[in-house]
Formats: C-alpha cells, structure tokens, sequence
C-alpha cells in the first residue's frame, strides 16, 4: 500500500505535525505546519495514530535546515527544523487554542510575547550515561524520545558554552575509569559565574575513579559533586562538596544561591523576563502581603520582598525551603516567611491558608495546582499571577478559576523559556469580580 499523502494542519502540544486521515488525528513526528507530506503509520490506536515523516511534497517556508547533526534522534529538542520566529508564534497559538478549547476564555490582553537567544542558553542540564562493555565506549547525552536509549553527544548546540565543552572530554574519561558502568547520570550547571558538575553513580565510585573525575573537575574550573542512587528510580543523594553556584534574578535584583540538583530555571534571561513580568502585573506595594505557593528556593520570593511588605512562600521541599531562608538572609530580605506544605493536597486549616493576602502567586509542577484552587477565594486577594509550564493544566485551572464569575482572565503571555523545544513558560492574571466590584 502506498503511504498516505496528507496534508499538516498544525504542531500538537510535543512539536509533532498535526494532520487528519479516516476521521482520526495523525501526529507526524518532523512535519510542520502548512506542508504536504507523505508518512508511514507505526502506531495506531482507537482514536488516533502516530507516524513517521518519509518525504515532503510541499515545504513549510519556516522549515530549515537543523543546525545540530544529532537533531531526529536526541530527545533534547523537537523544533529546531522550525524557524525560531515561528517556534514563538506557534507557542503563543498552542496557549490561546488551549484556553479556548479547554476553558472557553481568552485574556482581555495578550502580552508581548517573550523572545530567547536561540541557542547556548541552557545554563543547566540532566545528561545520561551508558556504558557499551564490549565496544569500552560511553554514551553521554539525552535520550532518543520515549525510549532509554542514549544518544551520544560530542556537544550540544543549546547548552551554555562552558557545560557544553564538557560532554566529549567527560566521555572520554569516563571509559577510561575502572568501573564506568556505575556511572549513570552527569548535571552540569552554569551560574553567575561558575561550573558544577554533579556525577550520579549506583553504586559509589571507588576512591581511584573519584579521584580521576575531581582532578578533571579542577582542571575545568568546575566544582564536582558524587551522588548516589540507591534504587532504580530514585533520585541521587547528593553530597556537597563545594560552594552553591550563583544567579541574579535582575540587574542589581537578589542573587540566589543554588546547587546543580535544585530546580531553577534552564533559561536565565527569560527568567528575568519572566520575574520582571511578574512584578509588573502583581505591583506589589509597600503595604501588600503576597502569598506565593511553590516557593522553591525564592526565584520569585525574594524580587516581591524588595517590594511588598510582606512575602509568604510556602513549597513542599523542605529542603529548597531551606535554601530559600538562606537566599533571603544573605539578601537581607528578613519580611519574607517559608512555610512547608503539600501542595498537592487542600490545605485543611492550615494557618498561612486562614491568613489574608493581597496578592497570589502560583508557580506549581506541570500537573497544575487543582487542590489549592478553592482555598484561593477565600483569601481576600486582588489579583493572582499564575507561571505555568503545561498550557492545558493551566487552562483547566483557569477554567476553575473563572468558574461562576469569581475571577476574570485580565492577561496571558507566553515566554520562550526552552528554543528549539516544545516547551514554554506561560504567564495568566487574574483579578478577582468581588474585590474590584467593592472598590467601585
């Protein structure tokens, strides 16, 4: 049977071509907008099918050539055979689709969405390691899509130049140890200045081998870390072995301190972007009490300190929660408070969730923040700034959020937090109908 011939309508929400056959959706790994193209189906399913580009008819006049030669089989990135201009637009469309179909909104506003150096901006990164016993050959890098298979890197287009430069040399050294194959994981992280690297191993290195790996740590410059994984699955446990790494959340902004396995943004000039977004839209003043749910360690935290009076930050981590009274010490932001709290859960009296606030800031994980959204009428706020990474959580939670004329969708935007990719951050304001229908 011939391969179909279809035509692509749009990008789903993982950069795959959108296109219809038989009545059901096809998802073309490679195809863009606007093309023509032939595929082959590997997997179909009840309602949809998934295949795989074998030629283009007719050219999208945003595709290009991908600059990396690995792009099509690094999971690392989708997009880059788009052009960086259409990437933006298509996100900015995969939002407003989003919150049309899933909450039947559109904000009273668009932001100005936000644009990205394409590449070398990636100031941190979680790379695999497998060890090919009988070639004596290590593959270093991100896996290929869904499945474990390791994509051998020599360099990486996105990452920051300093953690880039180390992919082929860390792989040499790694087949050259005695016992490679305990090696499972590398992190590299960029700060404002500064280089970690965090090996993750199962089970501990031997002393000789760590030896080997600190001695090229210090000729890099970089501080090193050892991690263990006690269990397939689990994360490393890491154990310090230097000073954190460093970032500005703006020009003469707080500095924040961090260790390659917290969680920080990838893309630090969004991040500002995004912060400076943020304060924009909540205007914190001198006499406001913010409440910021998924704290972390303060990225957003203490940028509201300099300018609220009050700034509560309550995350589940209570380790980050940790690292966040730390960076609000050493940025002499003592009007800030942490609290500790499963957010995945309704907060059942607890205190911070008794108090009154002006403002509300929510950045959750991608499954969104559908427990906390009851509790957040009843905390007298004005206005809520929710930073998203899913466009169809945070449609489903806004969708919530708006129900029976409790809040109004005043603005969104998109920021281009990872180029090249699938994934944006997006930001949603909401403003409270009673609040504003009393100060009338």
């Amino acid at each position: 049977m011939k391969p179909p011939l279809l035509e692509v309508s749009g990008l789903s929400h993982d950069g795959r071509g959108v296109a219809r056959r038989d009545g059901k959706t096809v998802f073309i790994a490679g195809a863009l907008p606007g093309e023509q193209v032939r595929c082959r189906v590997t997997r179909a399913r009840a309602r949809f099918d998934e295949a795989q580009l074998l030629e283009v008819l007719r050219a999208s006049p945003q595709r290009r050539a991908p600059p990396c030669p690995h792009f099509g089989h690094c999971g690392g990135c989708t997009l880059q055979h788009l052009s960086d201009g259409a990437q933006l637009a298509a996100h900015q469309q995969q939002l407003a689709g989003a919150l049309e179909r899933i909450a039947g909104l559109q904000p009273g506003q668009w932001l100005e969405p936000v644009a990205s150096d394409p590449f070398g901006y990636r100031a941190r990164a979680r790379l695999a390691v497998a060890w090919d016993a009988g070639a004596r050959r290590v593959a270093l890098g991100f896996r290929r899509g869904a499945s474990r298979v390791v994509e051998p890197l020599d360099s990486c287009p996105v990452l920051a130049p300093a953690a880039g430069a180390l992919i082929a040399p860390l792989a040499a050294l790694i087949a050259t140890l005695a016992a490679p194959g305990q090696v499972h994981e590398l992190w590299l992280a960029t700060g404002e200045p500064g280089l970690a690297l965090g090996v993750a191993c199962a089970p501990a290195l031997d002393a000789p081998d760590r030896a080997r790996l600190e001695a090229f740590a210090a000729a890099q410059g970089a501080v090193l870390h050892f991690g263990v994984i006690a269990a397939h699955g689990e994360e490393p446990q890491w154990t310090e072995a230097g000073p954190p790494l460093r970032y500005a959340t703006a020009v003469d902004g707080p500095v924040l301190e961090f260790q390659p396995w917290h969680f920080t943004q990838a893309n630090r000039g969004v991040n500002r972007a995004l912060i400076a977004a943020v304060l924009a839209q909540l205007a914190p003043g001198a006499g406001d009490h913010v409440l910021e749910l998924f704290c972390g360690l303060g990225n957003f935290t203490l940028p509201l300190a300099t300018r609220a009076a009050r700034v509560t930050g309550v995350e589940g981590d209570a380790g980050l929660l940790d690292w966040a009274r730390r960076n609000a010490r050493i940025n002499g932001l003592a009007n800030t408070e942490f609290v500790a709290a499963d957010l995945a859960v309704a907060p059942a009296g607890a205190a911070w969730a008794r108090a009154r606030y002006d403002l509300v800031l929510l950045d959750p994980p991608r499954n969104g923040a559908a427990a906390l959204l009851p509790a957040l009428a009843r905390l007298g706020a004005r206005r809520i700034a929710y930073v998203s990474c899913d466009a169809a959580t945070l449609a489903r939670d806004a969708a919530v959020l708006c129900a029976r004329g409790a809040w109004s969708l005043t603005h969104a935007g998109v920021f281009d937090m990872f180029p090249q990719t699938a994934h944006f951050e997006s930001l949603a304001v909401f403003d409270s109908l009673a609040v504003r229908a009393r100060e009338r």
